[in-house]
């Protein structure tokens, strides 16, 4: 699968390698032609750097790792009708809190900027760090990766990429969901400074089964 990349910072230049090794095609975007083909250099294995709207137009799977809606840095939308695109960005952190922000999702921006794709949030829980593992590393390490997206083929595909990279991918419904990814990541990064570890991912942890000692629970309750 073409996979490509809008923008060429850390995380692109990771997951676009990661995805190589996997053996997909890689193309990454920047509003700086050069930068692109310099990271895509250093990839090897056949990537390939340019613009992004020569990724919009060429690639089945987009990557958006710019903190912004398509419209505002591509010449046209129109090409990316029907196409999949990942959003992976969070809020800028560290930065003053305002719980109203938190209902706005990055990946719903998108969505509404470009209603003929589809969007689906994921890869915003992970540091770059995480990628310097193998996929054979990660899947036995059981890391999980969320998903919020409204188009089920869509999801299909992600879930199948990230599987491809050696993540487990956990499905939180539809894209109205995101912006609870986008707030575990704030919490993720927290820690993240607090401690200087990179390398901690959120995940689920399924409790043992057991009788229920103390009495069922109540209905209507959670």
């Amino acid at each position: 699968m073409k996979i490509g990349f809008w923008g060429s910072g850390n995380m692109a230049r990771v997951l676009g390698g990661a995805w190589s090794v996997a053996g997909h095609q890689i193309a990454f975007g920047s509003r700086d032609a050069a930068k692109s083909r310099g990271v895509a250099e250093g990839i090897g294995t056949g990537a390939t750097g340019g613009t992004n709207d020569e990724v919009a137009e060429s690639c089945e799977v987009i990557i958006s790792s710019v903190r912004a809606v398509p419209s505002s840095f591509l010449a046209s939308t129109s090409v990316l009708a029907g196409k999949v695109i990942i959003d992976l960005n969070n809020r800028d952190f560290p930065r003053e809190y305002k719980p109203e922000e938190f209902l706005n999702s990055l990946a719903e921006a998108t969505q509404k900027d470009v209603p003929s794709a589809k969007v689906v949030k994921a890869l915003n829980n992970q540091a770059m760090e995480v990628f310097n593992c193998d996929a054979a590393a990660l899947r036995n390490a059981g890391i999980q990766a969320f998903i919020a997206g409204d188009d089920d083929s869509a999801k299909q595909i992600v879930i199948e990429l990230l599987n491809d990279i050696g993540l487990k991918a956990v499905d939180f419904g539809l894209l109205s969901n995101a912006w609870l990814l986008e707030v575990q990541a704030d919490i993720l990064r927290t820690y993240m400074f607090a401690t200087g570890n990179a390398l901690v991912t959120p995940g689920f942890i399924e409790a043992p089964r057991a009788e229920p000692r103390f009495g069922e629970r109540r209905k209507g309750t959670y």
